[in-house]
């Protein structure tokens, strides 16, 4: 796992568990129970007794159940190393990124083999150390993920310390991952200048299923307590991240492309393949009456759409099916008396078209009545 702290940091003055104290069973020390939905502070050496007061007044407990805490980097990451270790004892004697070792040592003589990542040797998931004791039987280790993460709680801000969240459980490695992920984006969106740092948390243990590889092509679902890390839902800075967001999604309409050249109208036809503009004079065709006798209303016509842009020439109509619109050209040559017809000024004066127009409107209607009276 890569390393990404940097190196701000405030005194660290107690490690926060998920377990109780190491017991000895069979003549060993082992870890302790589960203490489940609480963490035990372990303090460090030498810390402030007036440090230790000042949390008991406000905790009431070495165990407790949550944390009120903030996280004092802009960034959450400035907060949280992870790395791959080995440990004899209490002793760290190997440690690695997802890359190469920073440091190795041998855990019995205590033998420098890599100081500084150098010399550089890379580091594989999985990989078995194996040394020999002061017996001379070999032993074997495995370097496993440990999570660090430190804390600044605002309550004892006169101190300037953090509390440390320590862990080396993959679920725990994964769900914190997320959480602080998510705080961060939270902040980004908000556009705090201070970014993460200041936001109310709480930090917690909740029960989860996570998968337990028991065995290669064994996976078993198990329950577990995992550390858990929040902002506090109760806060200001909750209050104002929901109000902003809403503010935000308000300002700021979904907005819809919309494009013309697919729309379908009700009834399932769409526009006509090749014709960029329809005319704007339609015609109503009676049922019992010759559409080419139609008569065209004598009344002024309606005042015309703007001008559209005359088609291209490779966009040019060809009639191919009987539904065809009949006021169109039937060929491509007589887009020009189309034009100057359907459209008053174009090529022509407004006056001579609309009198050219009326004219063969006219003309329309006497041969429609010597027709009829015929």
């Amino acid at each position: 796992m890569t390393t990404t702290r940097q190196s701000a940091a405030f005194p660290t003055v107690a490690i926060l568990r998920k377990g109780g104290p190491k017991v000895k069973r069979d003549g060993r020390e082992v870890m302790g129970p589960d203490l489940n939905d609480r963490f035990r502070v372990d303090w460090l050496p030498g810390v402030d007794p007036s440090t230790k007061e000042l949390f008991m007044s406000i905790y009431q407990t070495e165990q407790p159940h949550s944390l009120r805490a903030m996280i004092a980097f802009p960034s959450v990451w400035q907060s949280w190393s992870t790395t791959n270790e080995a440990y004899w004892g209490t002793s760290r004697f190997a440690q690695a990124d997802n890359e190469r070792y920073l440091l190795l040592y041998n855990p019995f003589t205590w033998e420098p083999i890599i100081v500084r990542g150098e010399p550089f040797r890379p580091f594989i998931p999985g990989e078995v150390l194996t040394f020999q004791n002061k017996q001379g039987e070999p032993q074997a280790f495995k370097l496993r993920a440990t999570t660090r993460f430190d804390l600044f709680l605002p309550e004892l801000v006169a101190c300037f310390v953090t509390f440390q969240i320590k862990t080396r459980s993959s679920g725990d490695l994964v769900n914190l991952r997320r959480n602080l992920a998510a705080i961060q984006a939270a902040a980004v969106a908000l556009g705090q200048r201070t970014g993460a740092a200041g936001i109310p948390l709480i930090v917690s243990r909740r029960e989860d299923t996570v998968q337990w590889h028991k065995a290669p092509g064994q996976t078993i679902p198990v329950k577990k307590w995992l550390i858990d890390i929040r902002p506090d839902p109760l806060s200001k800075w909750a209050k104002t991240f929901a109000d902003r967001l809403s503010a935000l999604a308000l300002e700021m309409p979904l907005a819809v492309e919309e494009d013309l050249g697919e729309d379908v109208d009700e009834d399932g036809g769409g526009e006509e393949e090749g014709v960029a503009v329809r005319s704007t004079y339609s015609v109503d065709v009676p049922a019992t009456a010759p559409a080419m006798w139609q008569p065209a209303p004598i009344s002024t016509p309606p005042q015309p759409a703007p001008i559209p842009t005359p088609p291209q020439p490779a966009l040019a109509h060809t009639p191919t099916q009987a539904t065809a619109d009949p006021l169109l050209p039937k060929s491509p040559k007589d887009w020009t008396t189309f034009w100057s017809v359907s459209v008053p000024g174009l090529n022509i004066p407004r006056e001579k078209a609309q009198a050219a127009l009326k004219a063969a409107n006219l003309d329309v209607l006497a041969a429609y009545q010597a027709l009829k009276g015929g």
